[in-house]
């Protein structure tokens, strides 16, 4: 128990510095220059498979840009549903909708849809977003301020995640919580780094110049990882190259899933993957989830006698407060900030899913079965 107290005393602290330490690094863009008039020719590159009920947002976000050139390619990645159709109503030819290839062996679906689009893009610079996501006008003018401000070969933003079903609420802040309360986010953006190896960037919003894509392989450096955005920024990062992120929360959106059945299955078909498929990192990471995000609250029922109260009390404290700092920050539904440790309980069981998935079935997403990358 003196183990656990003390333990449990580090790590709020470690909390408070870790969301001290993101809320400074993760900043918003600032306002376009109103008298600036030249800007680079930007590639909008969106990957789309099966997105027929919800690609219509983002396109029209796409083509209401306050930006003077841009392109807007979407890759139909060989859809069974209408998607195609509907991507081909928008723009009157302002859109440019490719036909993806068969999947080359080794590759998976998503970065080979990417490595397509990047092929056909002709921009300064190359702006990879999902179908599932909706940007506001200003979105293009302030990104590209800040990433040459910040001197960026890679800029990758936050987007504010939307929810809507008790699953998403529950759940879907408590990736973000995993992603932005643990590490020090700062020292992993380096080359020389011992934290580099957790360099990531957010697969809904990654903006990287074309050479700097071109020089070091592009998708192709992920081509068989299931949860490609991860990798993608470690590689980035470990060759060297300046990796920049930050909050695009009030200009840009994102609702992953929208019942219960899809948080479940999305987010089974990237836990076990994103730790590399290792039984110690599985290990670890659960034992996290269950004694940092669940225990700390079983014991407060026991009362303030109870030996380990005043540790976990802190804990808990600190747990909620960094999620209502994280709801207020990015928007996060912020009636879920209460129900912490029932989303903490429920990422856990959705991980027991996702090691269950792959040992036994090799994990499927929209009718393809993934296949983990083989060391």
């Amino acid at each position: 128990m003196v183990i656990l107290a003390y333990y449990w005393w580090f790590l709020a602290a470690y909390l408070i510095y870790c969301a001290w330490e993101n809320t400074r690094l993760f900043i918003k863009p600032t306002a376009p220059d109103p008298k600036r008039k030249k800007w680079p020719f930007v590639s909008i590159l969106i990957p789309a498979r099966n997105e027929e009920l919800r690609i219509k947002p983002c396109l029209e976000g796409m083509l209401s840009q306050d930006y003077p050139s841009y392109e807007i390619l979407v890759l139909d990645d060989r859809s069974t549903d209408k998607t195609p159709q509907v991507v081909r109503g928008f723009g009157a030819g302002k859109v440019k909708v490719l036909r993806g290839k068969p999947l080359p062996p080794g590759w998976l679906g998503k970065p080979w849809a990417c490595q397509q689009l990047a092929q056909e893009a002709k921009g300064e610079w190359l702006f990879f977003t999902d179908a599932d996501t909706w940007h506001k006008p200003e979105m293009l003018k302030r990104t590209v301020q800040m990433a040459e401000q910040k001197k960026a070969d890679v800029l990758s933003l936050f987007t504010r995640q939307v929810t809507k079903t008790w699953m998403e609420a529950l759940v879907i802040p408590v990736m973000a919580y995993t992603l932005l309360a643990f590490l020090p986010t700062r020292w992993s953006l380096g080359r020389n780094r011992f934290f580099n190896r957790f360099a990531g960037v957010s697969g809904q919003f990654v903006f990287i110049k074309r050479k700097v894509y071109q020089d070091f392989g592009g998708h192709e450096t992920v081509k068989g990882e299931i949860v490609e955005d991860l990798n993608f920024g470690k590689e980035v990062v470990q060759r060297g190259y300046r990796l920049v992120l930050g909050d695009g929360s009030d200009f840009s959106y994102c609702r992953m899933y929208t019942n219960a059945k899809e948080v479940w299955e999305g987010f089974s078909k990237n836990f076990f993957p994103a730790l590399k498929f290792s039984i110690f990192y599985f290990l670890n990471a659960l034992v996290a989830l269950i004694l940092d995000g669940v225990v700390p609250f079983a014991v407060l029922c026991f009362g303030k006698n109870y030996p380990l109260f005043w540790p976990a009390l802190s804990l808990a404290i600190v747990s909620i407060s960094v999620r209502a700092l994280q709801s207020g920050k990015y928007g996060f539904h912020k009636g879920s900030v209460l129900f912490h440790p029932v989303g903490c309980f429920l990422f856990a069981l959705i991980g027991f899913n996702s090691l269950r998935w792959f040992w036994f079935d090799k994990g499927h997403w929209k009718g393809r079965i993934l296949r983990p990358k083989q060391e």
